[in-house]
């Protein structure tokens, strides 16, 4: 009995086998191609294969019967409908069925689109109007500051911000400076320890503040260059809290920086008060596209600004440079014993340098080279309150040094911005005597070639520049000279000159043009120095005025 038992289940067991591979192929097929295999056929094959194995390891096969019943049942069904249903409708509903889906799909996309345009219409419109009103502040005198403002109320405005502050970059100081400050800004910095803690103070404070790019909230986000919305900045360890007064508590921020050709230019901060809800995902959108209208509309303020300063230099620069020419000696004097040369070549624009000679009297001829701090207007305004003074005192009895330490108390009152430095060389000659006083400020080397002994040097010492401070002393170098003698004096110009590998001429090189042409007269000795610079020079561009002089003794 055991034996046929046996011999009835290997056919069972080889059937469930069968069908178990049956089963697995056709879910393959059916994963890879949905629509092939009706899903018919896994219930059935998986009732056929679990009754098999129910029937082989109980060993009835009444239940293999009932099994076998249901599987028929369920194919009759399953053939009375492939019989019966119309393949033209069956396909027809699933068509419409499949456009609806389509059309849902597309309702979905198109209300997605329309938002979408909406939402970059508007953006092209705030860009638009934001450069529309930035030309309007073209002709406003701080047009960039006013700008700054009118942008600051409206991004207040637009994302309901209590406080809105504006730093700009500033690449030459490699700093953040505030430039525009509107409603209540608490600051998220470490406050300086003898700030006292009142709100004019503090308001002030900020107003006139510069940040470093490290240390400190603005500085960091500005760096990494990625827009920041802090919804608690009490647990926010970059927002520094001052307190514990209540102006001093910070809320929530949004810190956006501005970008103009891929690169940082400025840094938008928007506050809440403490309490208040924090800004909405949509807020700190809308502060982001603002901030990129910002720096689109940035882009041809600034490069109007550059253009009408240059303009504005360039202008004060001709009328500069045409009002120096007038300050130079015409033609130079002829003075008994003495041979004189001069060289000087202005840069277009710059208007630093100029040089005087003035004949006093028979025991005293003064002569002056001088190189003016800055450019354009400022440096002729100072070169022309030197120049008359210089020409007044140079009558008079004082020596060389006390004439440039009374210089130097007047300019150094003056009470404006503008830089007014200057490096003077003064040298008073003595025909009679054949004796020279020399006096020098800043860096305008004097130098005396000796025909004695056949050497150059420099007679000239160290000190500030006019203009510095009120009471720096002067020295007097006091000289007796002799026939073959030459003093010379000339700017940092001439010496600071480059040639095309951006080597200085320096003083050595003139030096030995000097010596080297020492029994000429004055005025062939500077014909020399002149042809010598071009040469080093070449075609390099150059940048600042270059002026010399030369003074022999004839006998």
């Amino acid at each position: 009995m055991n034996s046929i038992d046996s011999f009835i289940n290997t056919p069972l067991l080889i059937s469930a086998g069968a069908g178990l591979i049956l089963f697995i192929l056709l879910l393959i097929a059916k994963i890879r191609r949905p629509n092939s295999i009706s899903i018919i056929y896994f219930p059935v094959i998986g009732l056929f294969v679990g009754g098999l194995l129910y029937s082989a390891i109980n060993h009835v096969f009444f239940q293999l019967i009932i099994i076998t019943m249901i599987i028929v049942v369920i194919f009759i069904a399953y053939a009375f409908v492939l019989a019966v249903a119309d393949p033209e409708k069956i396909a027809a509903k699933k068509a419409k069925k499949e456009s609806e889906q389509n059309i849902d799909y597309a309702q979905i996309d198109k209300q997605a689109l329309e938002n979408q345009s909406k939402k970059y219409e508007a953006m092209i419109q705030a860009n638009s109007e934001l450069v529309t009103k930035a030309s309007q502040f073209f002709k406003e005198d701080d047009s960039l500051s006013s700008f700054l403002e009118h942008f600051n109320k409206l991004i207040t405005e637009k994302t309901n911000s209590d406080g809105c502050a504006i730093l700009v970059y500033d690449e030459f100081d490699n700093i953040l400076a505030v430039k525009s400050v509107n409603g209540v800004f608490p600051p998220p910095y470490k406050l300086p320890e003898d700030l006292p803690h009142k709100t004019i103070r503090v308001e002030t404070n900020f107003r006139y503040s510069n940040f470093s790019l490290t240390g400190n909230v603005f500085g960091q986000i500005f760096s990494e260059a990625q827009p920041v919305n802090i919804k608690d900045s009490v647990k926010d360890h970059r927002i520094y809290q001052n307190g514990p007064e209540d102006f001093l508590k910070c809320g929530p921020f949004m810190f956006i920086p501005v970008k103009q050709n891929g690169e940082a230019s400025s840094l938008i901060c928007l506050s809440r008060k403490p309490g208040a809800e924090p800004f909405s995902d949509e807020e700190f959108e809308t502060a982001c596209n603002m901030a990129s209208g910002l720096g689109v509309a940035l882009q041809p303020l600034n490069s109007f600004l550059a253009y009408a300063e240059h303009a504005e230099l360039t202008k004060e620069g001709e009328i500069a440079t045409k009002f120096q020419k007038t300050m130079l000696p015409e033609k130079i004097p002829a003075i008994n014993k003495l041979s004189i040369g001069k060289y000087e070549l202005p840069v277009e624009n710059v208007c630093g340098d100029y040089y005087d000679i003035i004949p006093s009297r028979k025991d005293r001829i003064t002569f002056i080279m001088a190189d003016v701090a800055g450019k354009g207007m400022n440096s002729l305004v100072v070169m022309i309150m030197i120049r008359a003074m210089l020409r007044l005192l140079a009558n008079t009895n004082q020596t060389s040094a006390t004439i440039l330490e009374w210089v130097n108390k007047a300019i150094c009152s003056e009470k404006n911005s503008m830089d007014h430095f200057a490096s003077v060389s003064l040298i008073n000659y003595d025909s009679v005597t054949n004796k020279a006083q020399v006096a020098t400020s800043g860096s305008n080397p004097v130098l005396l070639y000796s025909a004695a002994d056949k050497t150059i040097s420099k007679i000239s010492v160290s000190c500030e520049p006019i203009g510095v401070e009120k009471n720096t002393d002067f020295k007097n170098i006091e000289l007796n000279l002799n026939a073959g003698d030459i003093l010379v004096t000339c700017t940092d110009g001439l010496l600071e000159c480059l040639n095309e590998s951006g080597v200085q001429y320096s003083l050595d090189s003139l030096s030995k043009i000097i010596k080297t042409n020492c029994n000429l007269n004055g005025k062939d000795i500077a014909a020399k120095v002149k042809d010598n610079i071009r040469k080093f020079c070449g075609n390099t561009q150059q940048y600042d005025d270059q002026s010399l002089l030369v003074v022999k003794i004839q006998g």
